[in-house]
C-alpha cells in the first residue's frame, strides 16, 4: 500500500494542486489530521473547499487524532491504537492519503503517521506530494522575495528554543520562524538579539478567512496563535 502525504497549502483552497485533488480522489482511504476528537480539521476544510469546483463527490474524510505531545513513544502508541481500529478500512487497500497543511516535506504530520503505520504494514510505501509552504505563501502575499543571489534563508522551528533560534538567526540574511508561539515572551528578545532587522512581519492563519498581518515590533510581540509565521529581512528586501 502507498501512503500519500499531500500538501494542500496554508489555507487558500485555490492553491491546492490538481495532482493533490486527483490523488485524494483515487485513494481508498483519506485520513485528515485533527488535534483531538471532535475538533475540525483545517487540512480537511481546505480539501472540502477546493472540491467545490469538481463534479465528483467529495471522498469520505476520516479524522485521525495527532496528539500534541512531545513524547514520541506516546504519540506513536496513540496513532497505532487508532490505526488498529481502522484496520478494516485500510487492509488490502491500494492507497491511503493524508492531506497536510503547507508542503508535505516540511514539518508535516505525515512523517509521524508513516512511522506509526509501518510496523503494522511493513509493505507500506511513503510518497510525498508538494504543496505551497507557509513561508512561500506569506512572502508572495507581501510581494517580497524571500532571498536573492547569495542571501542565506533560514527556516527555523521556534520549538527548538530561544538559544538555538538566536544562533541560527545570527547567520541568516532572511528567516522564516515557524510556531513563534512556542517562544512566548522570549520571541521579541530572541529576534532582537540576532538583529538588526529591517523588516519584520507576522502572518497569522495565512490564507484562511481570519488571516491577520502584523508588521514591525508588533510582529514579534507575544503570539498565542499556533498557525503563525514570522518573516525577517535584514537590509535588502522591500515589503
Amino acid at each position: 500500500m502507498i501512503l500519500y502525504g499531500i500538501g494542500v497549502g496554508p489555507g487558500d483552497p485555490e492553491l491546492v494542486t490538481l495532482k493533490a485533488l486527483r490523488l485524494l480522489e483515487e485513494a481508498d482511504l483519506v485520513l485528515v489530521p485533527v488535534s483531538r476528537q471532535g475538533r475540525a480539521s483545517i487540512a480537511g476544510d481546505i480539501v472540502t473547499a477546493a472540491w467545490a469546483q469538481r463534479s465528483t463527490p467529495l471522498p469520505e474524510l476520516v479524522p485521525l487524532v495527532f496528539p500534541m505531545v512531545r513524547d514520541e513513544e506516546e504519540r506513536r502508541r496513540l496513532l497505532e491504537d487508532q490505526l488498529r481500529m481502522l484496520r478494516p478500512r485500510w487492509e488490502g487497500a491500494r492507497a491511503a492519503a493524508l492531506p497536510v497543511l503547507g508542503d508535505a516535506a516540511l514539518y508535516a504530520t505525515v512523517a509521524w503517521l508513516f512511522e506509526a503505520w509501518r510496523p503494522l504494514a511493513p509493505e507500506l510505501e511513503l510518497r510525498l506530494v508538494p504543496g505551497i509552504s507557509a513561508h512561500s505563501f506569506a512572502a508572495c502575499a507581501l510581494s517580497s522575495f524571500l532571498a536573492l543571489a547569495e542571501e542565506r534563508l533560514a527556516v527555523v522551528p521556534c520549538t527548538a528554543g530561544a538559544d538555538e533560534v538566536r544562533r541560527i538567526l545570527e547567520a541568516a540574511d532572511t528567516a522564516a520562524l515557524y510556531k513563534p508561539s512556542a517562544l512566548g515572551e522570549d520571541l521579541a528578545r530572541t529576534v532582537s538579539a540576532a538583529g538588526p532587522w529591517k523588516h519584520m512581519v507576522r502572518i497569522e492563519r495565512g490564507g484562511l478567512p481570519e488571516e491577520r498581518i502584523l508588521q514591525g515590533e508588533a510582529a514579534i510581540s507575544p503570539c498565542s496563535e499556533y498557525l503563525s509565521l514570522v518573516l525577517l529581512w535584514r537590509e535588502r528586501a522591500s515589503v
